[in-house]
Formats: structure tokens, C-alpha cells, sequence
């Protein structure tokens, strides 16, 4: 549908209002917004500031009162809906599997409504079992209610992921898990990011996970009118003004340190200590620090060697002690 390659498409928003009847002012006012291809982009902002709405527009899930939507140049509004939303993919936080169709089933449902041949589908959803990490002959013949909250939170990935979209829409998809499922999802979807390179909006409340997650974040005022929408250190280094800076907290120390990753820091004890507490290369600096503290340690074993507590204060700015006695 989109002229697109295997990867991402840009998502173009001009002057995108929704008006519903009755109501004193839009719940989306006039956003314009340029998402380029290949990255993901965090809508965050209070509830009911128009984020979701934002959303739903671009695949027609909420209809547009005036305002253009282009997808890989193409006039999402003389699209017919349906036909639009089989080529994006969608992932809510309440998963929406359906309850009679095995794993297999509904990982292949928009592939099947596609035409694709069943053998074409099979091995689609091989591929995309394995790609988030669960078994396929565990799996596929398996219905929702066998399966843990983060294991579905896992197929509604994949479903989305089925048709081999170059967009992707998610509403809070982690939002209802428990705090350590919910941070294995992040990292997860960090890892599939990385590979697939999707146009990817994901609408959260939460500015840790839009930092942990996002290539850009959008914060969002009420209407979702855009408060500022860039890199996340440059948010970080900079906000805008007292509303941005209120959603950045007192901890941007800390939250620096999510940005960046073991791997991302020289360490200059080269030697391993398998007796230290162990980090992997795609383990964020936030996460090793949690891990430092946990172990009571100024140090923690990488691929590479030594991290040690200093080293990792030095890469995020001039304020360590802020990583140790801030709002943690």
C-alpha cells in the first residue's frame, strides 16, 4: 500500500483536529508534527490530553475533524479504512487477543485477511514466535487464557508485527503488566526496534519509559498541543520550559543514565571478575547503578571487564553524586 522498503515510512501531521460534537474545545487542536522513517516516537503527557486521540487519527480508529495525514507521501484520508489498517500495525495495552483462536491464529488473522497462502502464514508466524523469544511448538496451539499477562503482551507484539507493517501504532502496550515483566517487555522491544526499524508511535504516561524507549519524544499539553518534541537528551539537557521540566523530575541525572548503555562506555579495568555482580553490553547505565546499589559495590562485570561507579558518572555530566542521592 505504502511506497515503502522492508523498513519504516515518515508520518507527515498537518494542522490534525478532532472536534467532537458538543465538546467547548478539540481534544486535538491543530498538531503538526513530521515522524521520520525508521524511528520511534513517544507521545507523553496527562491523561486526557489528546495523545490517544493523536493516535487513533492516523489509522482512522478516530476520524479526523479537519487536518492531513500522509504516510509515505500517500493521503492516508482518501484511504479506505480497512484496507489502511491492515498495513498498520496496533498493540493496546489491554492486548485484544481474541479468546477462541490459538497463538497462531491470531498472530496470522491481518496475513489471512491479506490473502496470504496458509503456508506463507505458517511460517510467519514461526519466525515471529521466535523473534519475541517464545517458543513456537510451545506456543502456537495455545489459546490467551494459558498464557502469563507479559506472554500475551508478547503475541499482541507479534501480531501487530504479522503483515510485516511499515508502521506500527501502540497504546500503552506495557502499561498493565507488573514493574519487572513490564521492564523485560522494554527491553524486548528495544532489542526487536533495533532490527526492524519501524515507524513506530507509542503513546505512554510514563517519561521513564518514553526516555528508555523513544528515538524522539512529543510532550503533549492538553489538546496535544506540543510542549516540545525532540531527542530525549536534548529534552533532558534542555526543556522547554516549567511544564516540560515538571514531567523531567529532579532525578535527569538518573534519567541520563538511561539513555546510554554498558557498551557505550570505555571501561579501563579490562580484566573480568566473575565474583562482581554481571551486566551485559545492552544493559542500560540506570540499570547497572540499580544493580551497583543493590550489591552494596562500586563495580560490576561487563563483556569487556570492570565498570566501575566512577566511570559511569563521568560519561553522564559533572553532578555524580546526584546518581547516588537523588529521587531514585
Amino acid at each position: 500500500m505504502f511506497d515503502r522498503d522492508t523498513e519504516g515510512v515518515r508520518i507527515e501531521l498537518r494542522a490534525l483536529t478532532k472536534h467532537y460534537p458538543g465538546q467547548p474545545a478539540p481534544a486535538v487542536d491543530n498538531v503538526t508534527m513530521d515522524i521520520p522513517a525508521g524511528e520511534l516516537v513517544v507521545f507523553v503527557g496527562p491523561s486526557g490530553c489528546g495523545k490517544t486521540t493523536t493516535m487513533k487519527m492516523i489509522n482512522r480508529l478516530v476520524e479526523p475533524t479537519s487536518g492531513e495525514i500522509r504516510i509515505g507521501g500517500q493521503d492516508v484520508l482518501s484511504l479506505d479504512p480497512d484496507e489502511l489498517r491492515r498495513h498498520i500495525g496496533y498493540a493496546i495495552q489491554q492486548v485484544g487477543l481474541f479468546p477462541h483462536l490459538t497463538v497462531a491464529q491470531n498472530i496470522g488473522l491481518v496475513p489471512k485477511l491479506l490473502g496470504w497462502p496458509q503456508a506463507k502464514i505458517d511460517d510467519r508466524v514461526e519466525e515471529l514466535l521466535a523473534l519475541v523469544s517464545l517458543e513456537p511448538s510451545t506456543f502456537r496451539g495455545r489459546y490467551p487464557r494459558q498464557l502469563s499477562g507479559g506472554q500475551q503482551q508478547r503475541i499482541g507484539v507479534a501480531r501487530a508485527l504479522a503483515a510485516d507493517p511499515p508502521v506500527m501504532l501502540m497504546d500503552e502496550p506495557f502499561g498493565a503488566t507488573d514493574p519487572i515483566t513490564r521492564e523485560h517487555l522494554q527491553n524486548e522491544f528495544v532489542r526487536l526496534q533495533r532490527q526492524l526499524h519501524k515507524t513506530i508511535i507509542f503513546v505512554t504516561h510514563d517519561f521513564e519509559e518514553a526516555i528508555k524507549l523513544g528515538d524522539r519524544i512529543a510532550v503533549l499539553r492538553e489538546g496535544s498541543h506540543i510542549a516540545q518534541y525532540d531527542t530525549p537528551a536534548a529534552i533532558l539537557d534542555a526543556p522547554a520550559d516549567d511544564y516540560v521540566a515538571g514531567f523531567i523530575g529532579q532525578d535527569a541525572t538518573l534519567k541520563r543514565l538511561a539513555l546510554m548503555r554498558v557498551a557505550d562506555v570505555p571501561v579501563t579495568d579490562t580484566i573480568p571478575d566473575p565474583a562482581l555482580p554481571q551486566v551485559s553490553a545492552d544493559t542500560t547505565l540506570r540499570e547497572a547503578l540499580d544493580l551497583m546499589l543493590a550489591h552494596g559495590t562500586d563495580r560490576c562485570g561487563t563483556p569487556t571487564g570492570v565498570l566501575s561507579y566512577a566511570e559511569l558518572c563521568a560519561v553522564v555530566g559533572p553532578r555524580p553524586e546526584e546518581a547516588m542521592t537523588g529521587d531514585r
